[in-house]
């Protein structure tokens, strides 16, 4: 999977020295009511977050599959935040999602490591009539998405997407963590692709349902049930009050 890059035990320290950061960052407890399942934003040289928890700010800073966040404090997945930070020039989400793991580290002492575990995966192989790639960047649809990379990656993308509920706001991960499961890229498809599905919303289907549909008849892709190892982001600690205010 290529979120974790590193090698699995490590324990990860992202900091100023090996990471671009923000120019300016103001990190605060929330003062708005609990349970609002944070919003976060961000333009060219803002990223702002409000009522966020710090598990969901990893999972905006890392792009992983909300159950692949494991471990740390009992309060992780409670305690909300409020950040305001602005880079000193115009970059990519990339590179503020880069910050934003400097950011954690720094002003929450955020030390996490990759863990790889067997479980239940989806596993995206080559439906029967073969996979149709080519073209697809051209397809239209009132509920389009897009994606652009290798396969690989766009498993680790369709792994959180399916933890999304279709008529609900799509910026917001599910907490159903336990029913959320990874998935693995087993196509043996190399390359780059830039990708179409027209995404349905469905009142009678779950999110897996309208996914592994759209995947069989626009991509000749589909997901099946196997098991399989997975790398998991493990939190290894967090201080609850952050620093540098």
């Amino acid at each position: 999977m290529h979120w974790a890059r590193w090698a699995a035990g490590t324990v990860v320290v992202v900091c100023g020295a090996f990471a671009q950061t923000f120019d300016v960052a103001s990190v605060k407890p929330s003062r708005l009511p609990v349970g609002r399942d944070g919003t976060i934003s961000t333009d060219p040289e803002r990223l702002i977050a409000s009522n966020a928890t710090l598990k969901r700010l990893i999972f905006e800073a890392w792009q992983i599959p909300w159950a692949q966040i494991v471990g740390g404090p009992e309060w992780l997945d409670s305690d909300e935040f409020d950040i305001d930070a602005k880079a000193e020039s115009p970059t990519s989400t990339e590179q503020l999602r880069a910050m934003l793991r400097a950011l954690l580290t720094d002003r929450f002492k955020l030390a996490v490591r990759s863990e790889m575990r067997e479980r239940r995966v989806y596993a995206l192989v080559v439906g029967i009539d073969g996979p149709k790639l080519g073209g697809a960047s051209a397809r239209e649809g009132s509920h389009l998405w897009r994606f652009h990379g290798d396969l690989s990656k766009f498993a680790d993308v369709l792994a959180i997407q399916l933890t999304i509920p279709l008529l609900d706001d799509p910026s917001t991960p599910s907490h159903a963590s336990g029913s959320a499961i990874p998935v693995v890229d087993k196509t043996g498809i190399a390359g780059v692709y830039d990708i179409s599905l027209d995404i349905k919303p469905d009142q009678g289907s779950d999110a897996f349902t309208v996914w592994q549909r759209a995947l069989q008849e626009q991509l000749g892709l589909k997901l099946e049930s196997q098991r399989g190892t997975v790398e998991f982001l493990v939190v290894e600690h967090a201080e609850r009050v952050p620093t540098g205010n």
